[in-house]
């Protein structure tokens, strides 16, 4: 009976090492900390995308994902204030052609990470993005969204 309990046990430490697949190569020797576990940080985001076509497919999803995050967050921020009567969807708009967000990029991340593995036999690509986005970027992309919107009106209204 020991013996079973034990073998149980160790299958249940090995089994999720398992599930991971075998990986094959990977951006860095040492995975980061930020990926293991949940980011403590209220400001920072952490996406996670997994594509089986590409490497680049998988960084692309990853970053639309940020983007998408990114506009829905500021959009109901907006849509939480008062914004003149405008409609979530010219607001949504307006977010998603910000410069902010249209400069979100690698090069903006504070850190990204992939992965390439054999899971099951397929290849999958993991994407990882970490990202400062908070409160004040938040307002900031209102703002702008808000200043690009009065100098319409101004211009609208010369007319």
């Amino acid at each position: 009976m020991k013996r079973f309990l034990l073998l149980t046990l160790m299958a249940m430490i090995a089994l999720p090492s398992l599930c991971q697949g075998r990986l094959l190569e990977s951006s860095s020797e040492k995975r980061p900390v930020w990926v293991k576990r949940d980011v403590e940080k209220y400001d920072v985001l952490k996406i996670r995308m997994e594509s089986k076509v590409s490497l680049e497919d998988a960084k692309a999803r990853a970053f639309d994902g940020l983007r998408n995050l990114i506009v829905n967050t500021t959009t109901s921020y907006m849509l939480g204030i008062d914004m003149d009567g405008r409609s979530a969807d010219d607001i949504l708009e307006e977010v998603r052609n910000s410069t902010f967000v249209k400069n979100i990029s690698e090069y903006s991340a504070i850190e990204t990470y992939w992965e390439h593995r054999l899971i099951k036999r397929q290849d999958v690509y993991i994407y990882y993005v970490l990202y400062d986005f908070n409160d004040f970027e938040k307002k900031k992309i209102s703002l702008e969204v808000d200043q690009a919107n009065s100098r319409i009106m101004d211009e609208l209204n010369k007319l």
